[in-house]
């Protein structure tokens, strides 16, 4: 018995032994397996894992290896075809003869690849984008990339004899060419083909790969060169071949700045010719534009720019400074010749044309502070400098601190335009000071005086024009101090004999302005004059008619009557009508405002006729009359001016 007991464990010691011997057996032979993992055993895997990574069709000729035993051999694999995604079409997006790379079995076997070095030849790569912006490449927005946009270390990679073809339909642009990889001299592609439907070449170049640090600064410069467009980048990734981080030097011109849009995709608008510079810095999904200098047309400008991607939205945060803008350089020819078309069709028009949709704004975000010196037009205009802040927020745009310099005076105030719901609804509230009114409304020296003015109108519509054509609210414009052309105050007392007697004795004499109000109320369009009126030492006179914004004309009556005596009295009143881009004034009988001035004999016999007729009781109002007879009394300036201003 106690032999036996003295046995057992040595048995058990044994056999722990025995277990010990047969695992380290089976690990022996293990780790020998893995070194001499068959070639037909490699092929099944590759083949799981690309597809499983693409999830589309992949066939391999076949799989060999360099040596029967080695636990990091070269692996070749033999016409490798990955298959278009369906959307796409037939064909294959990736097709070679042959790919060779050293890597690790074991990393093969648990999908863990990280090659040290590879060798492609005869790639055939088709990368294809459609309309909508999917891709062949990354149709799931996904990669194989680091968060920082990094692909697979590659510190030793070698393409010989392939070519690549790129349609991008968005784009417009369609390319083909040889492309290589050398490990010392660094990747060169060149393609040919069309962008928008013009020839168009490309050529790329990027650092040496070997023997630098996978995270280290990568030189490399592009270029595309079209009639369309002609870009160039010159700059440097951090890291090798990472497009997700990188810092260049650009350059573009173009017939319009929606060319460059085609490929930047900003959602920048058509303009004339362009021609800019900037510095770029690509940070993942965030864009950095610093020193933005150039030129749109013969505008003038540079500035920065913040591009923020965050929660879905689009965060961009900029700064613009022209010393010159032609606004009409921020329409191309086709936009231009539609606004000369309608021109020509409506008449020419003082409120823009300007769209106010903001439903392909998307989701947009951000702020723009600018600065413009000077301001260029093609026609006569008061306006010669801009500033202030747009900010949008979710479709609601607004501008603030906005200060306009006219050729005398400013405007300052804010303009509003909320596409939250429904459709764009604009707003603004404008105040006027300093400016003069032979500045605003010529008609040289008949008045000098010193105008204020308040706008104050709200309306909806797809553009500007649409929405003040149903516009309510308020305009108004008032003076105070100044002078008249004494003739021009007498016939707005619609006093004859005064008028012709200074025109005889002294045609350039003049008289003190105590105000003009000229204020209306906006309803739907219409603008009614709440009131309309003109006080001057000798005569007073108030209007009646309206003003329709659609259409911009202009239907209004100027009554007045003289302080002191007169023995004659001007039957008809002044007269306002056309358009706010042409209005017509007949001055009391005697033609248009200019005429008035020195009217021919014939038109003061004509209305001195009429003049002597109503005296005689012959084709006067007894209403009419009455009026002329009471002497008018004068205005209370102050109250009126401030109720117009509030």
């Amino acid at each position: 018995m106690k032999a036996m007991i003295t046995r057992a464990p040595l048995l058990r010691d044994r056999r722990t032994h025995l277990a010990l011997a047969g695992i380290a057996v089976v690990l022996v032979l293990g780790i020998l397996f893995l070194g001499a993992v068959p070639a037909s055993i490699l092929r099944g895997v590759i083949v799981e894992k690309l597809q499983g990574a693409s999830e589309r069709d992949v066939a391999i000729g076949s799989v060999t290896r360099d040596s029967f035993f080695s636990y990091s051999p070269v692996i070749t694999v033999h016409d490798l075809r990955v298959a278009q995604p369906r959307w796409a079409g037939d064909g294959d997006f990736i097709r070679l003869k042959s790919v060779y790379a050293r890597l690790s079995v074991l990393d093969v076997l648990t999908g863990e690849v990280q090659p040290d070095r590879v060798r492609i030849d005869g790639l055939e790569l088709a990368l294809i984008r459609d309309e909508n912006g999917r891709s062949n490449w990354d149709e799931d927005e996904t990669d194989d990339r680091d968060e920082d946009g990094n692909g697979p270390a590659l510190t030793d990679l070698d393409v010989r004899q392939s070519r690549f073809s790129f349609t991008d339909h968005k784009r417009g642009l369609d390319l083909a060419g040889p492309i290589t990889v050398d490990s010392e001299k660094g990747l060169r592609a060149e393609g040919k083909g069309t962008f928008l439907q013009t020839k168009a070449s490309l050529s790329f170049t990027g650092g040496a790969i070997t023997g630098i640090d996978p995270d280290a600064d990568y030189p490399f410069e592009m270029a595309l060169d079209s009639p369309a467009l002609n870009l160039t980048a010159k700059g440097k990734m951090q890291g090798v071949l990472n497009t997700g981080l990188f810092t260049a030097s650009l350059s573009a011109q173009a017939p319009t700045l929606k060319n460059l849009d085609r490929v930047i995709e900003a959602g920048l608008f058509g303009t004339q010719p362009i021609d800019l510079r900037a510095t770029v810095r690509h940070e993942d999904k965030d864009w950095f534009v610093t020193k933005l200098d150039g030129s749109i047309g013969r505008s003038r400008l540079s500035g920065n720019a913040d591009i923020l991607k965050r929660d879905g939205r689009t965060k961009i945060d900029a700064t613009i400074h022209a010393t010159t803008l032609d606004f009409d350089d921020l329409a191309d020819d086709a936009g231009l010749a539609r606004a000369a078309a309608l021109t020509r069709r409506i008449g020419p028009r003082v409120i823009p044309n300007t769209r106010i949709n903001l439903s392909k704004m998307g989701p947009t975000d951000g702020q723009l502070d600018f600065t413009i010196d000077r301001l260029l037009s093609r026609r006569d205009t008061v306006f010669r400098s801009l500033k202030g802040t747009l900010s949008l927020d979710h479709k609601l745009i607004q501008i603030s601190d906005l200060v306009i310099r006219l050729k005398s005076g400013r405007m300052t105030g804010g303009v509003q335009v909320d596409h939250r719901s429904g459709a764009p609804k604009f707003s603004t509230d404008l105040t006027l000071r300093g400016a003069s009114i032979s500045d605003l409304i010529g008609n040289g020296d008949i008045v000098t005086a010193t105008m204020r003015g308040r706008i104050k109108l709200s309306g909806s519509g797809d553009t500007v024009r649409e929405a003040l054509e149903k516009a309510d609210g308020k305009a108004a414009m008032v003076a105070s101090g100044g002078s008249v052309r004494a003739t021009a105050a007498h016939v707005l007392g619609q006093n004859l004999s005064g008028a012709v007697g200074k025109i005889i004795d002294d045609p350039k004499a003049r008289v003190p302005l105590r105000c003009l109000v000229a204020s209306f109320d906006a309803k739907n369009g219409v603008l009614n004059p709440a009131p309309l009126a003109v006080d001057t030492e000798i005569s007073i006179g108030r209007g009646e008619g309206r003003i329709a914004l659609d259409g911009e004309t202009i239907s209004l009556i100027l009554r007045g009557g003289a302080k002191g005596k007169s023995a004659l009295r001007i039957v008809d009143p002044i007269k306002i009508s056309g358009t706010l881009t042409a209005p017509n004034v007949s001055v009391a009988g005697l033609g248009k405002a200019e005429d008035a001035e020195k009217p021919s004999l014939g038109d003061v016999l004509k209305v001195a006729t009429k003049s002597i007729g109503s005296a005689l009781g012959i084709g006067s109002s007894d209403k009419q009359a009455e009026a002329f007879q009471r002497r008018p009394k004068s205005l209370n300036c102050d109250a009126v001016i401030a109720a117009a201003m509030r």
